[in-house]
């Protein structure tokens, strides 16, 4: 079978194969990414064996940002800068009563680091890793 491109061929190339076990690892090198399994000392993967998913990358990304209920604050002086509010030095803190951003960019910085621990799903005969999620410290 092809490299799966899709949840649904990843799935079925778990359930056609024997392996399909998860794994407990530690990040142990990025840029390439390198991860050490936490019961078994020797096997370490590199990131051609590895797949990681969209969402443990730095990405950028299309987005919509309504302030709705929330408040956004901004302590502003006088002469535009900003910074922290001490009474008596000329600082207004302004309130926003609504803030809404449309299609806007985000980027968020969600890589894997050096010592993040996840969880790998086995597949291929042991010739892939996907790496499911960061495990919760």
């Amino acid at each position: 079978m092809d490299e799966p491109t899709s949840i649904k061929q990843l799935i079925q190339s778990f359930t056609m194969s024997e392996d399909g076990s998860v794994i407990e690892a530690k990040v142990i090198g990025v840029g390439p990414l390198k991860v050490q399994a936490t019961n078994d000392d020797k096997l370490i993967l590199n990131a051609g064996s590895l797949v990681v998913p969209w969402h443990l990358t730095d990405y950028t990304t299309k987005m919509t940002y309504r302030l709705d209920e929330g408040t956004l604050d901004s302590e502003t002086y006088n002469d535009g800068s900003h910074g922290g509010h001490v009474a008596g030095d000329g600082t207004h803190i302004n309130h926003l009563r609504t803030f809404n951003l449309y299609k806007g960019t985000m980027t968020v910085y969600n890589a894997l680091k050096v010592g993040d621990m996840v969880y790998l799903l086995r597949y291929n005969d042991g010739k892939k890793y996907f790496i499911l999620d960061r495990k919760e410290e």
